[in-house]
This record gives C-alpha cells, structure tokens and sequence, in this order.
C-alpha cells in the first residue's frame, strides 16, 4: 500500500536538495549535456544549408523554398533528426537515472565524468518513450473527437497548419507582419488543433500526474514501474497535483526573479567597450554565463529531485 505524502515535507526536501547537491547535479550532468549540445549542433549543420540561411540574413527579402535550405530530402532529414532526438532523449536519460538513484537511494556516484548507459538509464529511457507514446496517443484520441464535434475533418487542419506555418514562415523573411487579409476561411480549420488540446488537458493532466514516479522508480527498481506507479498515487492524486502545481508556480517566481538579473546583467554587456565600461562588459558577460549555468542546474535539480522524492515518499513515507 502506498504511503501518504505529505505535501509541505516533500517540496521542502526538493528544494533543500537543488541547494544542497546543486554540484552533485552539475557534476552529474555537465558531460551528457556537452554531448547534447555537440549532437544538436551536429544535426543543425547535417540538415540545414548554412550558407543558404546565411545568405537569406544578408538578404532577408529573399523568399527560399523547404528545399533550398535543406541539405537532403525532406523525408531523410526528418529520419536523421527523429534519430538525433533518440540519442538526446538516451544521454539525457543517463543523467536523469543519476539523480533519481541519488533521491531514491541515496547512490553515490564518484568521479567527474558521468555517461551512463546502463540498467537504470535504459529503464528511464524505456519510460520516457512510454510516457511519451501515452500522451500522443490522448492527444490523437482528442483530436479524432474534436473533429467529429466540430465537422473539421483532419487533412484540413494540417492543410490549414500548413499554409498557416507557409505565412509566418514569409512574413518573419520579409521582416513583417502576417497580413490579416491572407488569413482567410481557408487556415480556420487549424483551430481543431487548439479544440483537440482542449479536449486532452484533463486526461492527460490526470494520466501524467498518476505516472508521476514512474521514471524515478524505473530508476531505482530493477523494473518498468508502469503499473506499480498508478499504484503508488492511488489515493494521493490531489497531494501530488497539488505538490506539483505549488512547484510550478515557485518556480515560475525564481524564473521571473532570473529574467530581470539576466536583463540587468545584458544591459551591463552591452556597455561600450572602451575603458572601465570594456571591463564592466566582460564582468557581466562572465556573469551572465555563470547566472545562466546556475539557473539550469538549479531547474534540473528541481526537476529530478522533486519526481526521486515523490517516488521515495510514497514508496517508503520518508
């Protein structure tokens, strides 16, 4: 049976721990996020024409088809980064299993170099695809709802999403505004997309928050914790909302909080660069990358402490 969560207790702990382990998370983190900084750029430069998006910076009344800013088939390019969001999805996955460990179990990993691909980052793994697979799957059940209620079939939609990304893809080359003229009856089917997500936010607020220690205890059991995370929150559905939704909003306040020193911080790089206002530059511009830095590792801690300890209060009450 699962225990009780005390709502108050557990998001005290999730953020003593993204205090207190800030550098166990960095040191966790720091070498699969390069990794994923190194396969993102990878698939940027892979896919895109550099020197055709360069040229349309130079020329941005300049109006280029899919084709010309592609290096390979549409088709090719959508197989590369469908694989490319894989291999993130895997290093990320090591680094979640890491910290997870670490909540649930109190595992000590030594070293400075953390690239896991073992067990628990496998299950992490599985699990984010399950998780991933549960929510489109709501999502195209909305969807197909939606259509019927509404008469808007679905090849309309995506031809009215099609042509609608056509205009702000033109209008962001010519450096204007989408003219309200040019959308016409023709994009109102796009709509149905927005009606599907309203159709699919009470399910699927409801699913996500029953399988909220479904990675953290992948992680930490020797097993797939599908069906025994529906079990964990049996009967504390509304303190795990509730401990998420009061998550939410503090961290929405410490992002708030970040933005206007981040503003602070760029006002002072944008200093001229001569005398006393060059070294002020290069003081706020080492600062903005440590500020940046910090506030990442602070989110991710959050992030992965706060689902490690949902999994370990209700697993074990403490």
């Amino acid at each position: 049976m699962a225990e009780k969560l005390a709502i108050g207790e557990a998001l005290n702990e999730t953020f003593q721990f993204a205090l207190n382990r800030w550098g166990t998370v960095l040191r966790f983190g720091w070498a699969p996020m390069a990794l994923v900084l190194i396969v993102s750029f990878g698939l940027v430069w892979s896919v895109f024409d550099m020197n055709a998006l360069n040229g349309l910076e130079e020329n941005p009344e300049a109006v280029l088809q899919l084709d010309q800013i592609l290096r390979m088939p549409v088709s090719a390019a959508i197989l590369l980064a469908g694989a490319g969001s894989l291999l993130i999805s895997f290093l990320l996955a090591g680094f979640m299993a890491s910290v997870y460990r670490l909540v649930a179990l109190g595992e000590e990993r030594p070293g400075f170099v953390h690239l896991r691909f073992d067990g628990p980052a496998q299950r992490v793994f599985i699990a984010n695809l399950i998780v991933a697979l549960i929510n489109f799957s709501i999502y195209g059940a909305a969807f197909m709802i939606a259509s019927m209620s509404t008469g808007i079939s679905p090849g309309a939609a995506f031809g009215a999403a099609s042509e609608f990304f056509q205009l702000l893809l033109e209008s962001a080359e010519t450096g204007g505004q989408i003219d309200e003229a040019a959308i016409g009856e023709s994009v109102a089917p796009f709509g149905l997309f927005f009606v599907a997500g309203l159709f699919a936010i009470l399910p699927v607020i409801i699913v996500n928050v029953r399988l909220a220690p479904f990675l953290s205890g992948s992680a930490a059991e020797n097993r797939l914790l599908l069906v025994g995370a529906f079990r964990l929150t049996a009967g504390n559905f509304w303190a795990v909302f509730f401990f998420y939704l009061l998550l939410f909003v503090v961290m929405s306040l410490i992002a708030f909080i970040y933005q206007l020193v981040i503003q602070i911080v760029g006002t002072l790089g944008a200093l001229p660069s001569s005398g006393i206002f060059a070294l002020i530059g290069v003081i706020a511009t080492a600062l903005w990358v440590l500020a940046t830095v910090a506030y990442q590792v602070f989110v991710y801690a959050i992030q992965f402490g706060g689902q490690g300890v949902i999994y370990r209060r209700l697993k074990t009450g403490g």
